[in-house]
């Protein structure tokens, strides 16, 4: 009788659908590269998104390849993403929307900027 306790709840659990135990996706994230105008990866650029109406910052840096991702970010917007690397300008872009679940892919190209020292 034990034995056909065990089997009954084992066949329930395996019978319910995945769905149950899945956890909802709840956020964006961005991802991309970031180069210099030759092509050449910026290794260490620093990306920062800021979700505008929360003032949630998110923040990293680039790999050896130059690649950059940023998980689990609020969806919607706007966001503000400020790219910049010692030596070179700095990029902003503005008005940036996320959706839901999805991966915003951005590539941002930077200019070597000219440094005035006094």
């Amino acid at each position: 009788m034990k034995r056909f306790f065990k089997l009954a709840a084992i066949s329930a659990f395996a019978l319910l659908p995945g769905s149950l135990f899945a956890q909802g996706v709840t956020t964006s994230s961005m991802a991309g590269n970031v180069i210099d105008t030759d092509g050449m990866p910026m290794v260490g650029a620093t990306v920062v998104a800021v979700h505008q109406p929360s003032g949630t910052t998110y923040g990293t840096a680039t790999d050896l390849t130059g690649a950059y991702r940023l998980p689990n970010m609020r969806v919607g917007g706007p966001y503000s993403v400020t790219v910049s690397y010692t030596g070179y300008g700095t990029v902003v872009v503005d008005e940036l929307f996320l959706r839901l679940g999805e991966t915003e892919y951005r590539d941002f190209v930077l200019d070597a900027a000219t440094l005035e020292l006094e």
